[in-house]
């Protein structure tokens, strides 16, 4: 996966913080999650429609994300911190190329950046820690975790009792954060005892976890070939490779390119680069600065050289026309 923006991971923004908002806008959703640095590029077709409920505290962070579309997901987690991810139910997401078992728990430790394939329908429940804050908790209470593993492992296997109390707590958290509002705001003691729950949580589910058995070299060929395609596709953003040339280009053959998509993406090669390249036309949309840039001239520089075409396809995608976009430009 390519870097989502240069420098160093994202910094945490300190302080209580409670928020529930809704977006009908890809990308606008992807920048609202507090501390973290994301993309996402939008993969099965109609309008879009995204709900983020979150509370912070100084040190840590729990979520829930709700998205209608299949979404492939870059995503940087703020600075010295451990990520842990469970979705609702078990809806075949993959991180890092590997899909999630029913009983996993996705984790992001040292790696900082992971790669989320969400199907549509997605619904995950995520908690944030600081390292150092969670390496104290841990010593208080006398346990130890397996940090090796969590560092290095995308997801984890626990216990399924564990993973469903952790559900509980994370949705009891959110629920007492927004029901309490300016309460908890001016409460520090509740603020604690939130924070306290957010750390026990994560502990309960890291104390024991198992490291998945899976054909690891598979897995790992499937991501780079499709890693390979697009950075091909940021590179040369214009020019539409066949299917025979990618072929000869990765040294692969037909078949494995194909099963390589089909297994990371659950879409065909053609499907999934016409996809990324109208995210990257929607994207360049807007941003630009009105009157300076054409729907068309946007279509030619992603490839789409057809403009009927171009706009047939786009508006089954996004559910609304690139000239539509174009008016809201903001730009960047």
């Amino acid at each position: 996966m390519g870097m989502i923006g240069a420098g160093h991971a994202p910094s945490w923004r300190p302080g209580w913080q409670v928020q529930s908002i809704q977006a009908h806008d890809v990308d606008e959703h992807a920048q609202r999650l507090s501390g973290w640095r994301q993309r996402y590029d939008q993969l099965t077709a109609g309008s879009f429609l995204g709900r983020l409920d979150e509370v912070s505290t100084d040190s840590a962070q729990v979520f829930r994300e709700r998205t209608s579309q299949a979404l492939r997901q870059r995503c940087e987690v703020w600075g010295d911190a451990v990520w842990c991810g469970i979705t609702a139910v078990h809806d075949g997401s993959r991180i890092d190329g590997r899909l999630v078992g029913r009983d996993g728990v996705m984790v992001c430790g040292r790696a900082a950046q992971f790669e989320l394939m969400s199907p549509a329908g997605h619904d995950i429940l995520g908690v944030v820690i600081a390292r150092a804050e969670l390496e104290r908790h841990v010593a208080t209470l006398g346990l130890s975790l397996s940090w090796p593993l969590v560092d290095r492992a995308p997801w984890l296997e626990v216990q399924a009792a564990r993973r469903l109390h952790a559900q509980a707590c994370l949705r009891a958290i959110l629920a007492l954060a927004a029901s309490a509002g300016e309460a908890h705001r001016q409460a520090t003691a509740a603020r604690e005892g939130l924070r306290l729950a957010m750390l026990d949580t994560v502990t309960g589910l890291l104390e024991q976890p198992l490291e998945p058995l899976e054909a690891r070299s598979n897995a790992s060929t499937r991501r780079r070939v499709v890693r390979q395609v697009h950075e091909w596709i940021e590179a040369h953003p214009d020019a539409v490779p066949t299917v025979p040339q990618l072929c000869e280009r990765l040294h692969v053959s037909r078949r494995t390119l194909q099963y390589a998509f089909e297994a990371e993406t659950a879409m065909s090669p053609k499907a999934y680069l016409r996809s990324i390249r109208l995210n990257g036309a929607r994207r360049t949309l807007r941003g630009a600065d009105r009157g300076s840039a054409t729907v068309q001239e946007v279509a030619a520089t992603w490839g789409f050289w057809n403009l009927s075409q171009f706009a047939s396809d786009y508006r089954h995608q996004f559910g609304e026309r690139p000239s539509d976009t174009l008016l809201r430009a903001t730009p960047r």
